[in-house]
């Protein structure tokens, strides 16, 4: 086991340098919602600037993120400290990952090597950043919990306390399934509630929060419940969708074989618990507006539950780590590729509302390539040439971030290419950063501003 272990701590080290390139060998990482989230940590990190925004008087379960970065500010340069973070991700969930098998399933070690396969997942691509941060959190707790169920010492209560903590802090969805998986578990083994108990009083942080923050509750059902479908790339899946269908494909395939090898030896908890997560995956909707896709938040945590039942067998224990290393190294190629091509987009776009003057307020609006993730008007923040203004534009992020914003600003507000609160816009606004193609929404801005720059469908206009 000792061997195992220095060998697997080897393996952790060159997977976290391969799958750092990707991060550190561009300027800017092309996440999503990434502008989004540097911005709000960058507005905590100097916050005394932004008379718009005051603090939430007790923070949502989505904040260890902002607040990490928010420090990481004070030390690096923004754009270094978002690299830094983003570093972090990657070496815990590598770390984590072999945590979780060697404690919960010792002889499906060889199942590590979907680590590297799954890091760069369908959630890092969207930036969503403190889901990503709480997946390596849930793959360290729920072991070290389920590891010392007899132990009722204050030491180890206060550390599963704080852990627990943490984990609310980072995400409410991965701290309730992470009770969801402690509740059953204590239930069929007849101890441990006392740690229960202490991981449970997180959760009236969030009735705090629920009650003055007065959080939003509508649920705007996008979808029907009967259109979903499991899809490899909606849950794994990065920019290159088809790619990661196909070298994701074949390995699923041989893991559920061994899953089901390995059923019978599996205690009952964990068939239940996995039943629950697919049933909650089949009753949950499509899209919420609070909690974005739920239903594809169960998934990885299936999957999860799924890495306890195979055992290594013979023929198998080798040539599958293998198999998975060599589709890993495909997937950091492809990756790299991704990053590096999509890097002279996101600098056109940086240089076009660069040109903006600093007493100048910019707005932007469109949603064309929005996966790029430099188009939400946060993009001037990852430039750092213009300083966020008092009248810029805000998103409507309130309920994921741990501010308030005091006064909200208006967006454009487009229906069937036209802008229905021209005036209202033009009495905030100087200039107007575009990413839109159409002759309709071409038409509509030249009628109150003038276009000043354009950079291979990248415009900027300004107001007559």
């Amino acid at each position: 086991m000792k061997k195992h272990r220095h060998l697997f701590k080897i393996f952790i080290i060159i997977f976290s340098i391969l799958f750092l390139i990707p991060i550190w060998s561009v300027r800017y990482v092309p996440l999503q919602d990434w502008p989004v989230f540097i911005g709000f940590s960058y507005i905590i990190s100097h916050l005394s600037n932004f008379s718009l925004l005051s603090v939430k008087p007790i923070p949502p379960p989505y904040t260890t993120g902002f607040l990490l970065l928010a420090g990481l500010m004070r030390i690096f340069p923004p754009l270094i400290a978002g690299k830094v973070l983003l570093s972090i991700y990657i070496i815990s969930f590598f770390a984590s990952f072999y945590y979780y098998l060697r404690i919960l399933n010792p002889k499906g070690l060889f199942l590590y090597f979907f680590a590297p396969l799954l890091v760069f997942n369908n959630f890092f691509a969207k930036g969503n950043i403190n889901f990503i941060l709480s997946i390596p959190l849930f793959l360290f707790i729920v072991p070290f919990f389920l590891k010392r169920l007899n132990n009722y010492r204050r030491y180890y209560l206060l550390i599963v306390f704080f852990l627990s903590l943490v984990l609310y802090f980072t995400h409410l969805f991965t701290y309730l399934v992470f009770l969801l998986i402690v509740l059953f578990v204590i239930s069929f083994r007849k101890k441990g509630i006392p740690l229960f108990a202490v991981s449970f009083i997180p959760l009236f942080f969030f009735i705090g929060y629920f009650l003055i923050n007065r959080a939003p509750l509508e649920l705007s059902l996008y979808s029907s419940f009967f259109t979903k479908y499991l899809s490899f790339r909606d849950t794994f899946g990065t920019w290159t969708p088809y790619f990661d269908v196909a070298i994701l494909a074949v390995p699923f395939l041989l893991f559920f074989f061994l899953v089901i090898s390995g059923w019978r030896k599996k205690e009952k908890e964990w068939k239940l618990i996995l039943a629950v997560l697919f049933l909650l995956y089949l009753l949950a909707p499509m899209e919420l507006y609070t909690l974005s896709r739920p239903d594809q938040r169960f998934l990885p945590f299936a999957f999860f539950v799924l890495l306890l039942f195979p055992e290594s067998k013979k023929g198998i224990k080798y040539i599958f780590p293998a198999f998975l290393a060599s589709l890993s190294l495909i997937n950091f190629v492809i990756k790299e590729r991704v990053f590096v091509t999509l890097q002279p987009r996101i600098e056109r776009c940086i240089r076009v509302i660069s040109s903006v003057p600093r007493d100048k307020a910019v707005v932007s609006f469109g949603t064309k390539e929005y996966y790029i993730g430099v188009i939400n008007p946060f993009l001037h923040i990852l430039a750092y040439t213009i300083p966020l203004k008092e009248n810029i534009y805000i998103p409507t992020y309130e309920w994921n971030v741990p501010l308030f914003i005091n006064v909200r600003l208006p967006g454009a507000k487009i229906e069937g290419g036209k802008i229905r609160n021209r005036k209202e816009l033009l009495s905030l606004y100087d200039y107007f950063f575009v990413m839109e193609d159409g002759d309709s929404f071409e038409r509509e801005l030249e009628n109150f501003t003038e276009q000043v720059i354009l950079d291979d469908g990248i415009k900027l206009f300004k107001k007559k």
